[in-house]
């Protein structure tokens, strides 16, 4: 096994030294060798000593300055001039080539090439600059003109140059301001020092005399609560006696009741008896006596109903007068509570009702008490009737008829009107005490509302109260506040304030932040920046130009047998050798320039894992692909100048370069030699390495060893079609098939088996099929040459027509590049299936002895 090995490994190094020994023992190869060597690190070197500092000669990029600035006069700041402080600034700046003109020289000098960028200060620039001043705000503005057409870099610079100029002005702007402002404020500021004693002495009396002014009407409101509690209380002492007064009214009217009915009782007695005198009065006579005794009896009893109804009046007469004194005092109450501030419309409207009902029973006591009096009278003038007509009957009976005309014309009409006149009373009475029950229910829900509607005003009050305790408390907190500050530390900070220097405050505002920047990482130099994306260019130009003089194929002069393995290898080997050998000169030449480098081991290790992933890459590729993979490798290299974060942030790019980002070999290769100069930072160099060498170094084997050998008869075609042309590059045919005028085309194992056994059937079979090919295949290549040229006229036709960013330029763009290499791989797939055809087609016209002759050949393993 092991001796197997090494007789392989022999062979792939026999193949490697016979090329070694060629390239040594011809004098012109050598040359050309080592020339190829120096190469690709010419190219970095050049573009990195060119790039080494650019920034330091800026002082040669001409800029034009043209001062128009009139200037302007200002109470402010007296004459100003801005634009000579401009002037006289840049002529300090070094930094630019500064050139000072009038401002049509400058901006016709920016259009004739002659200057980058030119600057023109108007002439009412001073006087838009102290607007400010006067509230008429007008933004000043310099004219800035920059000519991009000539370099994109320029007028990047040029920018940064008019910004530092926008900058200073703006500084020296703030700085005027700022002084002005302060000069103001501090003579106004003094003036308000002299007030400031008095100001406060008036400001602390005030807050002090606003205390006092709270407490009294917080003491006011705390009597009133007092009242309204008062109120209350009377409120509902009234509510009482109205109640005691409801509960009265009906005995009331019962024995007013019984007063009518005992009134109606005497009238019908009265009315009988004057009937009976009246019928009686001539038979009386004689029975003057008996009649006299009846007439006393009958005098008795009305005088007893006389009395029990002058009782029952002079009762409703107590009564009555009770209600009324009751009722005095209820509108006294009122008329007090009504009087009092603040009072309820409720207790006003009580009161009209109290003193409406007051007169009420004012007249009905008046009524009783008539009545009572007629009563006593009546009842007298009985006495004294009885009293005559005792006497009468005692003196003669002569006197009866006419003692009996005078009863009935006389006595008994005023006992009928006395009678009348009590019943009246009786009734106005009982009028007088229903209409005031409903007045009772209605006083008495007054006053209800009224004792709620105090209740809320008195949690109002003690709400309103403790407010006020708030803001007295408040207001003294203020009063000790003023007092602390007028010997407070501000008070005296403002007063060393106003004794500042205004030019220094000008300064500070001008710049009142300083950039401390902190380099992480530093970098000396632009060039040592950019070393290691230039240098990555050249060990990928490297690759090419191994790629352009360099045969991939291998001959077999003067080597043993060797299989397509081997050859690989074997020619492989020698293109690793030179591509490291590009990588070590061309790292180590940048460390000779004097880029920095943290590192030097670190960058030309990675410098020569680069060029072995490069190399090994596109080795693979134009081995699997000849000119196909060529162009392959063109493509990496367009794709990876953007998109491997060489010379601009990665976040920069648009999308489409920042998602390939990541599958590129530039972008692990460039961040290792970048850790390398800048400095290390944890394993970060050694994870771009690794990713460096495992993904892309098995990458380039699969396509070299895996693809190559599959594509044979393709490459096949390439080298034909283009070594026919006598004018491109391809690798030529061995010289024994050359002499036999075979072809080196190789063949599926079963494709030889039946042309072994039925030649003519498989020359009939392939005829017939070569011909229905044939005739469709001018078509199906005018298909593909139409739609490789119109694919790429549509897409710029959709790009000029719709107006799309940046980002989905690119997106078109890649889309047609992968149409294109669609249409080109169906070209080629057409092409490819023609000249198989063409080479099935010379298989079937060999002979049976030349047929077994290239079958055992393949089988066996021909040499590649």
């Amino acid at each position: 096994m092991l001796k197997r090995m090494r007789t392989y490994l022999g062979v792939i190094f026999a193949i490697f030294a016979r090329d070694v020994k060629r390239v040594l023992r011809n004098p012109v190869a050598l040359v050309i060798a080592l020339g190829m060597i120096v190469m690709p690190s010419a190219y970095a070197w050049y573009v990195v000593a060119a790039n080494w500092d650019p920034y330091s000669n800026t002082a040669d990029v001409l800029v034009a300055v043209a001062n128009e600035d009139a200037g302007a006069d200002s109470p402010e700041t007296g004459h100003l001039d801005v634009g000579a402080q401009v002037v006289a600034q840049l002529h300090d700046n070094h930094e630019m080539g500064w050139e000072f003109t009038d401002a049509e020289a400058a901006i016709n000098g920016v259009y004739e090439g002659r200057y980058w960028a030119a600057l023109v200060i108007p002439k009412d620039f001073s006087e838009d600059f102290a607007s400010v001043f006067t509230g008429d705000f007008t933004q000043p503005t310099i004219d800035y003109y920059v000519n991009e057409k000539p370099s994109s870099i320029a007028p990047k610079v040029t920018d940064a140059a008019a910004n530092a100029v926008e900058a200073a002005v703006n500084e020296n702007f703030v700085k005027t301001v700022s002084e002005k402002v302060v000069e103001t404020t501090q003579k106004v500021g003094a003036e308000a020092e002299e007030k400031a004693d008095a100001a406060e002495g008036s400001l602390t009396a005030g807050v002090r005399s606003a205390k006092e002014t709270v407490g009294e009407t917080r003491a006011t409101l705390e009597g009133l609560v007092g009242t309204v509690d008062d109120t209350r209380t009377s409120v509902a002492r009234a509510d009482d006696t109205l109640a005691g007064l409801q509960d009265d009214v009906p005995h009331l009217l019962e024995a007013i009741g019984q007063s009518k009915e005992l009134l109606a009782k005497a009238r019908s007695t009265v009315n009988e008896y004057g009937t009976a005198l009246s019928k009686n009065a001539t038979d009386g006579a004689l029975q003057l006596s008996s009649a006299a005794a009846q007439a006393q009896r009958a005098l008795g009893t009305v005088s007893g109903d006389v009395a029990a109804a002058e009782a029952a009046t002079n009762t409703a007469l107590a009564t009555a007068e009770g209600l009324l004194a009751d009722n005095k005092t209820l509108v006294s109450d009122l008329t007090a509570q009504a009087g009092a501030a603040g009072a309820d419309p409720a207790i006003a409207q009580a009161l009209s009702e109290a003193r409406a009902a007051n007169e009420r029973l004012t007249t009905t006591t008046d009524a009783l008490r008539t009545a009572s009096d007629d009563l006593a009278s009546t009842a007298d003038s009985l006495e004294t009737e009885a009293s005559a007509l005792d006497t009468a009957a005692q003196s003669a009976s002569e006197t009866i008829r006419a003692t009996a005309a005078t009863f009935q014309d006389s006595v008994l009409p005023d006992i009928t009107t006395s009678l009348d006149s009590l019943v009246e009373a009786c009734g106005t009475l009982e009028g007088a005490l229903r209409g005031l029950t409903p007045s009772l229910a209605e006083a008495r829900a007054i006053l209800g509302q009224l004792s709620d509607t105090l209740t809320s005003s008195e949690t109002s009050l003690s709400t309103t109260s403790d407010s006020l305790g708030t803001m007295e408390t408040n207001l003294e907190q203020s009063l000790t506040g003023l007092t602390a500050l007028q010997n407070s530390a501000t008070v005296k900070d403002l007063a060393e304030y106003l004794k500042a220097d205004p030019g220094k405050i000008g300064a500070f505002m001008a710049a009142p932040v300083a950039l401390d920047t902190q380099l992480v990482y530093p970098v000396k130099n632009y060039g040592s920046g950019v070393a290691p994306f230039f240098t990555n260019l050249a060990l990928w130009v490297a690759g090419f130009i191994l790629m352009a003089m360099v045969k991939l194929r291998v001959d077999p002069e003067g080597l043993p047998k060797f299989t397509a393995v081997q050859a690989y290898f074997g020619r492989w080997l020698f293109y690793v050798v030179c591509g490291l050998a590009m990588g070590l000169v061309c790292c180590v030449g940048d460390l000779a320039l004097g880029i920095q480098c943290e590192s030097p081991a670190a960058f030309i290790g990675a410098g020569l894992l680069t060029v072995f992933v490069d190399v090994n890459l596109m080795f693979a590729l134009a081995y699997a692909f000849r000119h196909i993979g060529k162009a392959i490798a063109v493509i990496l290299l367009i794709v990876q100048i953007p998109g491997s974060s060489g010379m601009f942030p990665i976040e920069m790019m648009p999308d489409f370069f920042q998602v390939i980002h990541p599958l590129l070999p530039f972008t692990y290769s460039i961040d290792a030699m970048r850790e390398a100069i800048g400095g290390f930072y944890a394993m970060d160099y050694l994870h771009d390495m690794l990713l460096l060498g495992l993904l892309f170094v098995p990458l380039g084997f699969a396509i070299g060893l895996g693809i190559g050998r599959c594509d044979f008869n393709l490459n096949l075609m390439f080298d034909e079609k283009l070594g026919a042309t006598d004018l491109l590059l391809a690798e030529p045919v061995t010289a024994s098939a050359k002499a036999a005028g075979q072809t080196p085309a190789r063949y599926r194992t079963r494709t030889l088996v039946r042309a072994l056994l039925n030649i003519d059937a498989f020359r009939q079979a392939l005829i017939a099929r070569a011909e229905r090919f044939h005739r469709a295949y001018p078509v199906l290549r005018r298909i593909g040459w139409v739609a490789l040229v119109a694919q790429p006229l549509v897409t710029f036709a959709i790009m000029v027509l719709v107006h799309a960013d940046v980002d989905a330029r690119v997106m078109m763009l890649m889309a047609m590049v992968v149409g294109v290499i669609v249409v080109d791989t169906y070209l080629i797939v057409i092409s490819y299936l023609d000249t198989n055809l063409a080479h099935q087609l010379a298989l079937a016209n060999l002979s049976t002895e030349e047929l077994q002759k290239r079958a055992s050949g393949q089988i066996g393993g021909d040499s590649a």
